[in-house]
Order: structure tokens, then C-alpha cells, then sequence
């Protein structure tokens, strides 16, 4: 198993198919299925089921990929350790963060990494939570902020802040007619208002979907966004509801001369904000540095949340 071989065999699991993954690396699709039989021959064992779109590993295949991925862990970890005594404070953080989180965070981080490592770039990736949860676990970022639920993988989710769900009302709502502002409320107190809503990806849509559910709700959706800002800025005008994180209230306090909120009860599985990275990963001094800049409380070796 030599890093050529490892590379493109992980770059055909990524991408589901020999042709695409040829088209990635540049490659001919006949050198590539070559390369694969040939892994294949000298395995005594076939690592790809063909005949299914995606392709998907053979038990054999699974061994294989979760060895090479341990290799190019080790491998890259110690390039990481050797660079950063070669260089001192110099790299590049690949950093991923939901677009209305970065308004709140990137003007924070990267005044502050300018100041103190001049010499690291940072390159974002901006999708939502789910998304670069997932891109983490397969190696395609260092690090990322996200809102989740902290879980059994190979991550360490370190809690940057804890997350409340709040209901946003339009003061012409039949809600805010009946129940003062600020009074914790069952979501199913909102079942005949109109709702606005984010669109999935979102870890606030898989919030709302649950509580939906619990409560055999089918809400009256008056229409889907990718954006908070345009969710809670049309929630008076619409004489609507939107279920929405409090702190991206907390920013907005004008919201409030026609809207009123509400804290919402029954979320059994609660989402926070967290700041993750593999478990497995090296941390060059900048990226520690990083990390207390959001949580000054957290100590290297850390793998639980806090």
C-alpha cells in the first residue's frame, strides 16, 4: 500500500464512482481500474462492490480504507509536527463554519490570528453544520464550528456556547395576542400560525423537524430560506412565526418594536454550538490558539465536550 495507491483508492470512495475519480486526478478511467485490480490481486480480495451506484466497499474494502486513512493520518500528523518545528508559528488552518455563525466569528478570529500568527492562513468553508460534520470525519477539514449535538465518533467537540430555541413572533399574530413575550410556550401553542422556515441543512430545521414530530404538527410554511436574517426580518411584516437560536436574536434587539419571543419547551436533544476537530488530528500551536480564543477554557488532550 504505497500514498499513490491510497490516495486515488480514498478519492473513488469519495467520489462513488472510478470514472469521476479519474476525472479528479487527472487520470485515465483505464489506468485507474488497472491500479484497482491490481491492489485487488496483490489483496487476494475485492475491495469495491461494482455493480452499485455509488460503489460501496466489500467488508475487505472497509479494512482497507479504515487502515489507509489511518496511514495518511500518521503520515500527515508527522508532517504537521516537522513543519511546525522547521517554520515555528507558520501553516494554514482549513477551517469550516455555517454562513450566519461566520458573521458572528470570522470578525473575531481573524483580526486576532493576523495579530498573533501573521503567518497562517486560514481558508474557509462555509455550509451548514451537518455538511461539515461530515467533512470533517473524512479528513477534508481541520477543524470547523458547528452546531450539533455532541456524539461517539472519532471528533472532539469542544462547546463554545450552549444554544436556546426561541419562537419569533409578529406582534399581529394570534399568539402574541394570547401569551406575553418572554413566557415558555410548547410549539404546539403556534399551531395554526404561519410559519417561516429554514430550508434543510440547517441544524435548526433538524430542531424544528423533531418538534414537529413529537407534536403530529403540520405547520403552515409560508415559505423556506437559507437565510436567518431574511427568516427574522420577515416575520412581522409576513404576521408570521419562525423558530430561531437566541443569540442571532440577542444581535437584533430592533426586532422587538413588532415582535415578541418565546423560549421553547420539549427539545429533548438539544444542539450547541461546538468547535470540532479529529480526535486523531495533530494540533500545531496556532490551532490550540485558535481553539481558547473561542473556549479560553480548554486544555490540549481534551476529547470530551466541555
Amino acid at each position: 500500500m504505497n500514498d499513490r495507491q491510497m490516495k486515488y483508492m480514498l478519492t473513488i470512495l469519495r467520489e462513488g464512482s472510478i470514472s469521476r475519480a479519474a476525472e479528479l486526478l487527472h487520470v485515465s478511467q483505464p489506468s485507474l481500474s488497472q491500479m484497482v485490480r491490481k491492489v485487488e490481486e496483490e489483496l487476494g480480495a475485492e475491495l469495491f462492490v461494482r455493480h452499485t451506484t455509488p460503489m460501496v466497499l466489500t467488508p475487505e474494502g472497509e479494512c482497507y480504507m479504515q487502515a489507509a486513512r489511518s496511514i495518511r493520518s500518521i503520515q500527515e500528523n508527522l508532517s504537521r509536527k516537522l513543519d511546525e518545528i522547521r517554520s515555528g508559528s507558520r501553516g494554514e488552518i482549513l477551517l469550516g463554519i455555517p454562513v450566519q455563525r461566520a458573521l458572528e466569528v470570522v470578525p473575531r478570529i481573524f483580526p486576532w490570528m493576523q495579530e498573533h500568527y501573521p503567518e497562517v492562513r486560514i481558508r474557509l468553508t462555509e455550509t451548514g453544520s451537518d455538511s461539515l460534520e461530515s467533512l470533517l470525519l473524512n479528513h477534508r477539514l481541520d477543524m470547523a464550528c458547528l452546531t450539533t449535538s455532541a456524539k461517539a465518533n472519532p471528533l472532539n467537540y469542544i462547546l463554545i456556547a450552549r444554544e436556546q430555541i426561541m419562537l419569533l413572533a409578529g406582534k399581529h399574530t394570534a399568539i402574541a395576542g394570547r401569551i406575553p413575550g418572554g413566557t415558555e410556550i410548547d410549539i404546539a401553542e403556534a399551531g395554526t400560525e404561519r410559519f417561516i422556515r429554514l430550508k434543510p441543512g440547517h441544524s435548526t430545521r433538524i430542531t424544528e423537524d423533531r418538534l414537529f414530530v413529537d407534536r403530529h404538527m403540520s405547520p403552515d410554511v409560508l415559505f423556506e430560506t437559507e437565510s436567518i436574517e431574511v427568516a427574522k426580518r420577515s416575520v412581522a411584516p409576513c404576521r408570521a412565526v419562525f423558530l430561531c437560536p437566541k443569540n442571532y436574536l440577542d444581535i437584533s434587539p430592533e426586532l422587538y418594536r413588532d415582535c415578541v419571543s418565546y423560549p421553547v419547551s420539549g427539545i429533548d436533544r438539544e444542539r450547541h454550538f461546538y468547535i470540532c476537530h479529529r480526535r486523531d488530528r495533530y494540533l500545531p500551536q496556532y490551532m490550540t490558539a485558535l481553539i481558547r480564543l473561542l473556549q479560553p477554557e480548554y486544555q490540549p488532550g481534551e476529547d470530551v465536550a466541555l
